[in-house]
């Protein structure tokens, strides 16, 4: 079993704990050995190395496909689903015709799927979209679908994390669909650090970076926030209550 290295509170130099919530700075980062563009606290780094040797006993090349998210990258992401430069998938992972939705519905297609930039746990350095790229078929490419890693090419991954990955501080923090967001099993948080942050995620500072950004349908977003605020953005780890 892996130590759970120290959290963020107590390992990271970065004060602005409002700017780490908001993709703002990446100062409490390292880059992954070997990955330089993956970055994860150092607590994150440490425990997601040892999980990876651990499943490579098992025949799984975990490998990450995202960790650390700039505001900008999610900005980017979500303005380019907006823009239709990129797919919006419905609650079945299908394209939408968003010629179709008025920009109200458009933006509540998006964060289906999408988090609200300056709102995304990829933002911390904690969460990582995992995978195994020796499981992608010849000439395919990795979608992160649920379909993908429920019955597709990456289920053992799926199956290998829900038997392991406690070992190692990790969880889900999106398991379940809920009335404004799809579960995505390819992505895990490392409890704590992860938990320590969300303890300053708040509402209604929140609603007012967003309203404050230049982020395209702001105002809706900033409505949206309080839809599922405590389901959404206040996400704890199952074993919040040993962490603190």
């Amino acid at each position: 079993m892996s130590q759970l290295f120290p959290p963020f509170s107590s390992s990271s130099s970065c004060k602005d704990l409002s700017s780490v919530i908001h993709g703002l700075t990446e100062e409490h980062l390292v880059s992954f050995p070997g990955a330089p563009n993956v970055k994860l606290t150092p607590g994150a780094a440490a425990a997601f190395g040892d999980m990876r040797r651990e499943a490579l006993k098992d025949g799984i090349n975990l490998r990450a496909a995202s960790a650390f998210r700039s505001f900008e990258r999610q900005k980017l992401i979500f303005s380019e689903k907006m823009t239709g430069k990129r797919p919006v998938l419905d609650r079945n992972e299908n394209p939408l015709d968003i010629r179709s939705l008025s920009p109200r519905d458009l933006v509540r297609a998006i964060l289906v799927f999408s988090a609200v930039p300056g709102l995304s746990r990829h933002h911390y350095g904690t969460d990582i979209d995992v995978y195994d790229p020796d499981l992608i078929p010849e000439g395919g490419t990795l979608e992160l679908t649920n379909r993908e890693y429920r019955s597709g090419p990456e289920a053992p991954v799926t199956r290998w994390l829900d038997s392991r990955m406690g070992e190692f501080g990790f969880f889900r923090p999106y398991t379940d669909d809920t009335a404004n967001a799809s579960g995505e099993l390819w992505h895990i948080s490392y409890a704590p650090d992860a938990d320590v942050i969300t303890m300053g995620v708040s509402e209604e500072e929140s609603r007012s970076f967003i309203l404050n950004s230049d982020l395209p349908g702001k105002e809706i977003l900033a409505e949206n926030i309080g839809n599922e605020f405590a389901r959404r953005f206040r996400i704890f780890s199952p074993g919040t209550s040993r962490l603190f």
